[in-house]
């Protein structure tokens, strides 16, 4: 196909459809919204000030979708980083015009569309109960293939282009990538890693994907391994954690100018989020480092070599994402108490899947509804023989749901990470509170703080209450005995 180029500034309209081929249908109106995926694009058009139809009655499929777009709109109908499959929004570019106008008509066959991410909704903290939580895949996915569906997330398979980035945001395992699977990244791990005996102890780590590798400088140097992985995400914090527990000195993860921005800040939060938690075990945080392809000499240099992990310290074998981060954390831990270095956390920045729940002894009615909505059992509670809220901070992931449902606003969570495995691990309580006995009988049977909430909302509508606000007071089978005497 060819097409006159247009004027800068102009818009494609009535004036260039001499030049369309033959096989291409001029219709007017104005399309209003887009959405689909290679195959099976719709739209929308515009055809009165506030009414709007499927603009499929003018597709050639009996299905009345659009194969592919071509959008010469000022300003994209679809507006993610990473567009589907399919569709091309030239701009006023001529020359991504003229690439769009050669791709178009190649795009005709049959084409195979893995899948790339496994999702374990048990595992997913989305939300529970009505109550929105979790939200970090949402907010990396470039081409919007996540959405919410209520208290669980759906992925699009056709509009996910495999970046791998929601499966390291997911701090749970519900997201898990697929192609490369995690056993094919380890083998490709420990394949780069049995070089080592070839160059000096404790090598620097180079990971990189194919676009970054077109640009490197060089793919050896001395003291340096260079690993390739499609896409980066997909060498997630736990193969981080594992080379550096492998024997790796340090560790350089290359973003090429093409990693998409949601990929490029995830990987830079991640990283921090890491070097915090190092510097929070006595290890020096310039073991992992962040480059350009450009800058990978000079990261080498920084990189500071951390110091070999005992083979004593070496991390359990363990199920579960986060389980498996948390081993890996304590065994390069174990035994480096050195240079002042103290338990006391290390604050973490906004978002981190790592921290502690605060909780507002004066608002907190121990109604234990944060421990209904935890989905990873970090806070539990019990309401005998006295009321009780402990929380156990390893199994904390910052998914939000318990502050979000708290009725009482008592709950905020504070990002950080406790390097002591043994408090981390321990459950601590929270809040406590006493039984009050029954006004009527004495038997013990609510929490004095809940009590409390009680008498106080119910407060203007004490006429309505059966024998009145002291009612309350009493237990059940009093409250009813009362009830039927009267």
């Amino acid at each position: 196909p060819h097409a006159r180029q247009p004027r800068p500034g102009a818009r494609p309209g009535a004036a260039a459809l001499g030049d369309l081929p033959t096989t291409v249908k001029a219709v007017g109106g104005r399309i209003v919204s887009l959405r689909g995926h290679l195959g099976r694009f719709s739209a929308s058009v515009r055809v009165a000030v506030d009414k709007a139809e499927d603009a499929g009655i003018f597709s050639g499929n009996a299905d009345r979708h659009f194969d592919l777009v071509l959008d010469l709109c000022r300003e994209p109908l679809l507006r993610q980083s990473v567009p589907p499959h399919g569709y091309y929004a030239p701009g006023d570019d001529p020359a991504a015009l003229a690439q769009a106008l050669d791709s178009l008509p190649q795009l005709t066959g049959d084409f195979h569309k893995p899948k790339y991410v496994d999702y374990r909704p048990q595992l997913c903290a989305h939300g529970a109960m009505g109550v929105a939580g979790c939200r970090r895949c949402l907010d990396v996915c470039a081409t919007r293939a996540i959405r919410s569906s209520g208290e669980k997330i759906e992925v699009d398979a056709f509009l996910c282009q495999g970046c791998a980035s929601c499966t390291l945001a997911c701090p749970s395992g519900a997201l898990g990538f697929q192609h490369p699977a995690p056993g094919t990244l380890q083998e490709l791990l420990d394949e780069c890693l049995e070089k080592r005996g070839e160059i000096a102890p404790g090598p620097i780590l180079v990971v990189h994907d194919a676009a970054a590798r077109h640009v490197l400088p060089f793919t050896e140097a001395p003291g340096a391994l260079f690993l390739e992985v499609n896409p980066l995400p997909a060498f997630s914090d736990l193969l981080w954690l594992k080379a550096l527990a492998a024997g790796v000195g340090g560790l350089v993860l290359v973003l090429a100018p093409t990693t998409p921005p949601q990929s490029r800040q995830l990987i830079e939060f991640k990283v921090e989020e890491l070097r915090s938690m190092l510097a929070g075990l006595g290890l020096d945080p310039k073991g992992l480092q962040i480059a350009a392809p450009l800058d990978v000499p000079m990261a080498i240099e920084q990189t500071v070599r951390l110091p070999a992990m005992t083979a004593s310290a070496t991390a359990p074998a363990v199920d579960g994402k986060r389980e498996s981060l948390l081993a890996l954390i304590d065994a390069l831990g174990a035994g480096r108490q050195t240079d002042g270095r103290t338990n006391a956390p290390r604050a973490l920045a906004m978002g981190a899947t790592f921290g502690t729940v605060l909780v507002d002894t004066g608002k907190c009615s121990l109604c234990l509804a944060c421990t209904h909505l935890c989905p990873t059992g970090a806070l539990g509670g019990q309401l005998d023989p006295a009321p009780l809220l402990s929380f156990t901070e390893s199994l904390c992931i910052q998914c939000d749901l318990c502050r979000a449902g708290c009725p009482e606003q008592a709950i905020a969570l504070q990002p950080r990470f406790l390097p002591d495995p043994i408090a981390r691990n321990a459950a601590r309580e929270l809040a406590n509170d006493q039984l009050e006995a029954c006004s009527s009988c004495g038997t013990p049977f609510i929490g004095r703080r809940k009590l409390a909430v009680s008498l106080a909302l119910m407060q203007e509508h004490a006429q309505d209450l059966p024998g009145g606000i002291d009612a309350l007071r009493m237990c059940p089978n009093c409250r009813q005995r009362e009830a039927m005497a009267t």
